[in-house]
């Protein structure tokens, strides 16, 4: 009987647990009861379910009030898988155009000063003296094989811009080779002769002609310093097989002459009047924009006479309205008879003592080319 009593009881008590008015029922409910939209607790999942609009619980299901997206916008396309920008990206890229805006008055002359453009080529090293001056103050030499032994012969690249693709440019054995590289006349070319118009730069000396002469009188061992050492390594032939010429200063010195005389002759017939005639040194104020006097020795019909005394010395300058100097180029000593006489044939403008050549940007480079040759010749003209 007391056995009945006590599980009745412990039945009543449970009842009241759980029954909806005690007030630990609503508790235990509270924290054990799914939230309304949510998961249950104890099982949480990856991918909710959130509606772009939820109903507010506790309010009528007719209410307009609602819950935004708490997600946000979509996250915009990466640039790696946009096929716009990737096909922009690989499009096919044009050259950059040149800039259209117009010249300012300092660059235009800083275009047609011979000066300025000379200094502002690269920087190269000297392979005789180590030193590093401007690209324009140096000489360029390739090695070129020669049409006959097919031996590498050491030219300049003057060579191509003479266009001195003829009999009398390409070296002959007999007069020209170095006493450090023997004749191998039997020989046969190791390839198909070649021009020497295609020779190709790979050292630099300094553009002098004392230079030149020292290299000619150099020793094999002392010349092979002097040579690139990818020379030494090229299996196309033996370094020391190179030739250079004994005669390579008067032979450089040629083809800048010739260089300079062609400059001349298509500046003399141009209609723009490049070179301009002057009677005396007080004319030459009268001119306007000249950069360089050429000192052309007596008049034609007086040429075989022309006094010492009468020639400019070595970087005479004359001044120019008070306000700059213009170099004065001795002709005869720079150019010779020959190549004097062939400007006078070819223009009157070469006939008188003087002339004027103006400075203007197609002269630009006939008158770095006339300095570069006075530079050559220094210690020559010392001696006129």
């Amino acid at each position: 009987m007391r056995d009945s009593l006590v599980s009745q009881h412990a039945i009543i008590r449970r009842l009241r647990w759980y029954h909806p008015s005690s007030t630990r029922a609503q508790q235990r409910v509270s924290r054990k009861a799914p939230i309304e939209g949510g998961p249950t607790r104890g099982h949480v999942d990856s991918k909710p379910d959130l509606p772009t609009a939820t109903t507010v619980v506790g309010l009528p299901s007719d209410s307009s009030t609602t819950i935004e997206d708490l997600r946000g916008p979509p996250l915009p396309l990466s640039p790696l898988l946009d096929p716009d920008l990737l096909a922009a990206r690989n499009r096919y890229k044009l050259p950059k155009p040149e800039p259209g805006r117009e010249l300012s008055a300092f660059q235009k002359k800083l275009r047609n000063n011979p000066y300025a453009q000379a200094l502002a080529t690269p920087v190269r090293q000297c392979a005789l003296t180590a030193s590093r001056l401007p690209k324009f103050f140096l000489l360029d030499f390739g090695l070129v094989p020669h049409p006959r032994t097919g031996k590498p012969w050491q030219l300049p690249k003057l060579v191509v811009d003479t266009n001195a693709v003829n009999p009398s440019v390409v070296p002959t054995v007999e007069s020209a080779e170095r006493n450090v590289a023997p004749d191998h006349a039997g020989v046969k070319p190791t390839e198909p002769p070649r021009s020497p118009a295609r020779t190709a730069a790979g050292s630099h000396i300094v553009a002098h002609q004392p230079a030149m002469k020292l290299i000619s009188t150099l020793k094999q061992r002392s010349y092979m310093q002097l040579l690139p050492q990818r020379w030494k390594l090229d299996a196309r032939f033996q370094a020391d097989q190179i030739v250079w010429r004994k005669d390579m200063d008067t032979f450089v010195l040629e083809l800048m002459r010739k260089q300079v005389a062609k400059l001349l002759g298509y500046l003399s017939s141009r209609p723009a009047a490049y070179i301009v005639p002057c009677q005396d040194y007080e004319s030459i104020q009268k001119r306007h924009q000249p950069g360089a006097v050429l000192w052309l020795g007596q008049p034609r019909r007086d040429d075989s006479v022309m006094s010492s005394k009468e020639h400019p010395p070595p970087y005479a300058m004359v001044e120019y309205k008070s306000s700059g100097h213009l170099p004065i180029y001795n002709f005869p000593a720079l150019l010779g008879p020959e190549h004097l006489s062939e400007l006078r044939n070819i223009s009157k403008s070469f006939e008188g003592t003087l002339a004027v050549i103006k400075r203007k940007q197609n002269t630009t480079d006939c008158q770095m080319q006339l300095w570069k040759l006075m530079g050559y010749m220094a210690a020559e003209a010392n001696a006129v």
